[in-house]
């Protein structure tokens, strides 16, 4: 099997696992669910939430629940006496995702909607937040999107530059050096793939913008990414990439630049094999 089919088997996979680790896998289920209701005040949800929760579920008299309360804003501010009831998200298609979305479903959206009330059937079966990105379905999830778009980005290359000579002549000397060691040491253990296999991920990216094969300018292109490289390098070691609020936001935001890129690649791909 080719490099290239592993692409597309990849791709395969790349779908499978996105249908397969959904938000059901990550979320707070409803048994473990701190709730308030409507005629509670803000000083009192304040008060007992020692646990310092971010949002509560508002729960009417039947135990339904109605909406969302917006607890973090008082964490370092004095809570006033506003009925709840006058002061939270009322259930709407802002704040609700079904069980069986996607991960990404939620990853793409969550900096902008952090917590969502998460749908099964006729009702709420937990609560998702941004907290949640650092759970294991969604290391994993992670990790095969940013394998994806690291073969997209080596297929592209090659069918910008079929020769390697080409593309290998656009690497600074010593990134190429480098790699025609590796190269050598593949071919002596009987293991070589072929050429674009044993780049680096930096190599890939300089390559691509070398290529003009994105949109984006070299700044915002570097940027990216460097997100991209430094979220897979936290990924594989088992590091801590969204443990504040602001980190996991940037993870939403890398999520989608990838998604982007991506698709451009694709159309390099599908341009160049026409």
């Amino acid at each position: 099997m080719t490099w290239a089919a592993n692409h597309g088997a990849s791709l395969e996979v790349l779908r499978e696992v996105q249908g397969s680790l959904t938000v059901d896998l990550i979320m707070v289920p409803r048994s473990s669910f701190e709730t308030c209701t409507p005629g509670e005040t803000a000083a009192q949800i304040k008060a007992r939430n020692v646990d310092q929760f971010s949002y509560f579920p508002v729960v009417d008299e039947q135990k339904r629940v109605v909406g969302l309360y917006y607890a973090e804003r008082w964490f370092d501010a004095d809570a006033p006496n506003t009925p709840i009831g006058k002061d939270f998200d009322r259930l709407s298609e802002d704040i609700v995702i079904g069980a069986d979305a996607s991960i990404f479903d939620f990853v793409m959206q969550a900096d902008v909607n952090s917590t969502n009330l998460v749908v099964s059937g006729n009702q709420i079966a937990g609560l998702v937040s941004l907290s949640d990105l650092q759970k294991l379905p969604v290391r994993a999830a992670l990790f095969a999107l940013i394998t994806s778009l690291e073969m997209a980005m080596g297929l592209a290359i090659t069918k910008r530059w079929p020769s390697s000579t080409d593309w290998l002549s656009l690497l600074s000397n010593g990134r190429r050096e480098k790699l025609m060691t590796a190269i050598e040491d593949a071919r002596a253990r009987d293991s070589f793939v072929n050429e674009i296999a044993y780049t680096q991920f930096s190599d890939k990216a300089d390559l691509i913008f070398k290529g003009r094969m994105l949109s984006q300018g070299r700044t915002r292109l570097g940027k990216s990414f460097r997100d991209i490289r430094d979220l897979r390098d936290s990924l594989s070691h088992a590091n801590q990439y969204a443990e504040t609020t602001d980190a996991a936001k940037n993870v939403c935001e890398v999520v989608r630049f990838i998604y982007t890129t991506k698709a451009e690649l694709l159309k390099v791909i599908e341009t160049t094999e026409k």
